[in-house]
């Protein structure tokens, strides 16, 4: 069965609008009360929409289903969707998200659904997704930066990278001799190293937490404090929304947002306490080898 494309301008930027098909259903099309949903590949969601109402008929809810297929940061979201008689009628069908950074800062976004068990289905949805996408539009550009952040709290989750760990909160600590930094960490708290970068930093796994290792010239970086220097890294959904709030409540900037090769996008602040912080947004999965990493060897 041929498949249908929508394509539509959104004016938010990517980041905003890859989030608006994760966990913000609710800022644009769902029943909020009833939305269930896991931003991980293979995870299920769930959640009600309004149906407007029709001449007599009042308006209903309108189940919705669906599990994540694919999911690249700020460029493609992939998912099955399954609704009612008026929809797919059961049919489990895809859908395609694409998103591409505008000239004006918004996204173009083109949605592509395939899977139809009829041709009255996917033509009945060509008119509705027009329909839903315009309407996206005009919802997402009035929806307030603590909706999101709301959002974010309730369901997101940290999107994969294999050059990070999962943990969303990373201390790291300079020390003169790395090597014994490490074994001192592993035999001591029970570490385990998980990544190295040879005479600049190690990861280590505690639990279901992390800390990095980082290798320390007391001569080029001198001690703060009688202490080697030290960062707090936070793993965020939006760096650049994240930097800017740090600013505006009294951080100083030490690095603005920059885009790494290792798929963080990442920018250090400095609190008004004097702390550093350094804010770390996955915005690809990229294999540790590429840039350097090498796997731990288990002893």
């Amino acid at each position: 069965m041929p498949h249908l494309e929508c394509c539509v301008y959104v004016p938010v930027a990517p980041p905003r609008a890859y989030e608006a098909w994760t966990i913000g259903w609710a800022s644009w099309f769902a029943c909020d009360d009833t939305l269930r949903v896991v931003p991980e590949v293979g995870a299920p969601f769930f959640f009600e929409r309004l149906a407007p109402a029709e001449g007599e008929r009042s308006e209903r809810r309108i189940p919705c289903y669906g599990r994540f297929l694919a999911l690249v940061p700020t460029a493609c979201v992939r998912f099955t969707w399954v609704t009612d008689a008026g929809g797919t009628a059961g049919t489990e069908t895809v859908v395609t998200i694409s998103l591409a950074p505008h000239r004006d800062g918004g996204t173009t976004c083109t949605l592509t659904h395939e899977g139809f068990a009829t041709a009255e289905a996917r033509d009945r949805h060509a008119e509705w997704w027009r329909v839903v996408l315009a309407e996206q539009a005009a919802r997402l550009a009035t929806v307030s930066e603590d909706a999101w952040q709301e959002a974010r709290e309730r369901f997101g989750r940290l999107p994969a990278n294999r050059s990070m760990p999962d943990a969303a909160f990373l201390p790291t600590r300079s020390y003169p001799d790395m090597d014994a930094a490490v074994d001192w960490l592993e035999h001591v708290l029970g570490c385990r190293e998980r990544l190295r970068v040879p005479s600049d930093r190690v990861q280590l796994t505690l639990g279901d937490g992390a800390v990095v290792v980082a290798a320390w010239d007391p001569a080029s970086a001198p001690a703060s404090g009688g202490r080697p220097p030290a960062t707090l890294l936070v793993r965020v959904a939006d760096v650049d929304a994240a930097w800017a709030r740090a600013l505006a409540r009294g951080a100083t900037g030490l690095s603005a947002p920059v885009t790494q090769p290792f798929g963080e996008r990442q920018a250090l602040v400095r609190d008004p306490a004097g702390h550093a912080w350094m804010l770390s947004q996955t915005v690809a999965d990229v294999d540790p080898a590429q840039w350097g990493a090498l796997p731990a060897v288990r002893r």
